[in-house]
């Protein structure tokens, strides 16, 4: 109690001291003098937010876990599934085929042309049909003097085949006529004239000839599906060559190949035996023989192709018997389905006698010099392949040594027109250049682009490879503009070549060397559907109407056309 009132003693006192100094000074504070270094600047506090939501942490936490035990029963169950009937696989129905096909058509320098197909129609046991073409012309064209010289030729030709299915084979035949007539128009009518050589310019003047051939085949090939088993293929041949002028050759050849198949490898042996009966003009007559023995092995693997093999020939004459042995190597590798790049190493013979040299020259001198020509060494090396599922292109480069390779000059017996040829013979080594690209049906175009280099090293004995071009090149084209029309271009393009003329009186001192202008032909065709089996179609030859000397003094047709018809039944 006593501590209590003494507290109130002392707040009392502080109090009225505190009163009383303010009345000191009339109420009245003195001056103060504050001093700011610095500007002002505010700071508040950061403030937390309050939880409206009061979280709770539960700090008893349980975890739930579950054990179980699958223990299933087979219950024992049957399923009969009912009959299902024999799958029946239809394939797409076949377009229906036509029988056959006619063509009729007429041109100028009276040109005739003709050609026909008859076939039967899809047959699992066997097929059969026939084939027949004639084109002939009996128009004039001008030589060097302005002269119209006649400078026609008739081509015909029928052919009959067939083939026979069996489960295990596949039997073939055919039989065929062909005739070619040749006139023997060309001279160059300056020479004639200084000669005074009588120079025949019509029809009836002109000296001519017919090549006539018979042939007959038979043959015989596997139709194998096991691989593993023996395939074959046999043949057996005779051809009756003969002339207007009383030649004549019988040939036959019998030739078969013969391999198995052990995985991607394949061996074989390819052989053939020709037989020639020779007669020339009456008067030469003579027999040859020719054995060919060529095994080889072949590999097909993923990436490569590899042929190795052995060519061998025997020529079997009546005064002379030679061999000839040849490497015939073949490697190719796939890059990528894209580049294919291919190596080649062989050799062969061929045998130039009057029916296969009139083929090649058809104003060939008969009384001439017949002889094989002996491919020694051919190498080629190349690349093909597809750019895209249109475009097709191949370079390919050659080196052949070639013994008594056959060529061509104006013959000098007898001494008359210098319008046929002589076959002759030279030793050569000859470098070449192949390069082609095809374009398939890109927006219904088409075309190929395709040519030739020729380069001669050596020629032994000769100056020139007479009658043979340094180049060649050709164009083909089509373009489908609709269901009923179609047309196309053709352009052939032949390099400058060298033509010997030996004149009677000029064998040794002064022969005559001309060189040939290269030669330029453009063609354009077209073909016009009326209906599904009825067309026209026209064909124009040499649109500039170039004087084109394939031969030396053989100038072929200027412009000339065919127009005609074509019908399906």
């Amino acid at each position: 109690m006593k501590i209590r009132i003494l507290l109130l003693i002392i707040s009392f006192v502080f109090a009225f001291g505190f009163v009383y100094s303010q009345t000191e000074n009339d109420g009245k504070l003195d001056k103060q003098v504050l001093i700011i270094y610095n500007e002002y600047s505010p700071v508040l506090k950061d403030a937390n937010r309050i939880q409206f939501l009061p979280v709770v942490i539960d700090t008893a936490k349980i975890e739930t876990k579950f054990e179980y035990n699958a223990r299933p029963t087979m219950y024992k169950t049957e399923y009969t599934p009912n009959q299902i009937n024999v799958a029946t696989v239809k394939g797409e129905s076949l377009r229906p085929l036509d029988n056959g096909m006619v063509k009729l058509g007429f041109g100028n320098k009276l040109t005739p042309y003709a050609e026909g197909f008859y076939n039967i129609r899809r047959n699992k046991n066997y097929s059969a049909g026939v084939h027949a073409k004639h084109i002939s012309s009996h128009g004039k064209t001008k030589n060097s003097q302005d002269q119209k010289i006649y400078n026609g030729y008739a081509n015909s030709f029928i052919n009959a085949f067939g083939k026979k299915f069996m489960p295990a084979s596949t039997i073939s035949g055919d039989i065929g006529f062909s005739s070619n007539i040749v006139n023997f128009y060309g001279y160059d009518p300056i020479w004639a004239l200084n000669e005074n050589i009588f120079a025949p310019r019509d029809r009836s003047e002109m000296e001519s000839i017919n090549y006539m051939r018979l042939k007959f085949k038979a043959g015989i090939i596997s139709n194998n599906l096991d691989k593993y088993k023996f395939d074959y293929n046999a043949n057996l041949s005779y051809q009756y060559f003969f002339t207007s002028e009383k030649d004549n050759q019988h040939k036959i050849i019998a030739d078969a190949d013969l391999n198995k198949a052990f995985k991607i490898h394949r061996v074989g042996m390819d052989a053939k035996l020709t037989f020639n009966n020779n007669k020339i003009n009456t008067l030469e007559k003579y027999n040859e023989t020719f054995l060919d023995l060529n095994p080889y092995y072949k590999l097909y693997a993923k990436k490569w192709q590899v042929r190795l093999g052995l060519n061998t020939t025997g020529e079997f004459r009546t005064d002379s018997v030679r061999y000839h042995f040849y490497p015939n190597v073949y490697i190719q590798h796939n890059i990528s389905d894209v580049l294919i790049p291919y190596a080649s190493f062989k050799g062969y013979i061929e045998n130039n006698d009057l029916e296969h040299t009139s083929l090649i020259n058809p104003f060939i001198n008969r009384i001439n010099n017949y002889q094989t020509t002996n491919y020694a060494q051919v190498i080629d090396i190349g690349l093909k392949g597809n750019i895209s599922k249109n475009w097709y292109f191949r370079i390919n480069a050659n080196y052949s040594k070639i013994d008594d390779m056959i060529f061509f000059i104006n013959n000098y017996f007898p001494a008359d027109l210098n319008n046929k040829f002589t076959a002759i013979y030279a030793n050569v080594e000859r470098f070449s250049g192949y390069g082609e690209i095809t374009l398939r049906d890109w927006k219904n175009f088409s075309f190929t682009l395709d040519g030739h280099y020729y380069y001669y090293h050596y020629v032994k004995d000769q100056e020139k490879p007479w009658n043979m071009p340094n180049f060649d090149i050709g164009l083909r084209t089509n373009y489908k503009f609709n269901e009923k029309l179609n047309f196309g271009l053709n352009f052939d393009f032949i390099g400058a070549r060298y033509a010997l003329e030996l004149p009677f009186d000029r064998i040794v001192n002064n022969p005559i060397i001309k060189k040939l202008k290269p030669i330029v032909d453009i063609s354009l065709y077209g073909e016009y559907s009326f209906a599904s089996n009825f067309d026209c179609f026209l064909h124009l030859n040499n649109i500039t109407g170039q004087k084109q000397y394939y031969w030396n003094n053989y100038q072929s047709l200027g412009f000339n056309f065919i127009v005609g018809i074509k019908y399906l039944f």
